[in-house]
């Protein structure tokens, strides 16, 4: 236990340089992890190593697997990609991504916090309510009160999202235009 100042300081110093951050991953990432077609190349190798050295503390909302399998689907509707694609896309994303190391953390979305903020955040960045209930949840779970050096972050291939993200305070890495974050 530090019991002068100066222990205490390196005490912090220590677990700040060892901290460790939540990353929440919105659809448009998740898609990115498993999808090899061209529309999906920017960020996809950076974001891909991204997550594996991270592993083990990758988070998304329910909504946001849904979505990604949703985008799969789409893919495959409008022809971008065969039916094998999709069906490859499907199984990796479930087997090397949902079933291994991303775990579900969302804030209930039948609470009244999320109702008066996401309402607050579509009227204000003009996002879908999905968007929004990212960013509530990024904001409000239960990693929140973690200190500065592990603030959460949502990491996302949406720019717009990516903009609302950050004008509410969170951590963003816009994964097609910026560097990986330290």
């Amino acid at each position: 236990m530090a019991d002068t100042p100066d222990e205490l300081q390196a005490a912090t110093a220590s677990i700040e340089c060892h901290s460790v951050r939540a990353h929440y991953l919105d659809a448009s990432a998740l898609v990115k992890l498993v999808a090899d077609d061209p529309s999906e190349e920017p960020g996809r190798d950076v974001l891909r190593k991204y997550y594996r050295d991270h592993c083990g503390h990758q988070y998304a909302t329910s909504y946001c697997v849904t979505e990604a399998l949703s985008a799969f689907k789409m893919k495959f509707v409008r022809k971008q990609i065969a039916e094998l694609q999709y069906i490859k896309y499907v199984h990796d994303f479930l087997r090397t991504i949902v079933g291994v190391n991303l775990r579900i953390d969302e804030v209930s979305i039948l609470s009244p916090l999320v109702f008066s903020e996401t309402e607050r955040l579509i009227k204000t960045y003009k996002l879908d309510f999905l968007d929004c209930f990212q960013i509530v949840t990024i904001l409000h779970s239960r990693f929140r009160v973690l200190g500065p050096a592990s603030k959460s972050i949502l990491i996302t291939a949406d720019r717009e999202l990516a903009r609302a993200a950050r004008a509410e305070g969170a951590k963003v890495w816009e994964c097609t235009t910026e560097s990986a974050p330290s």
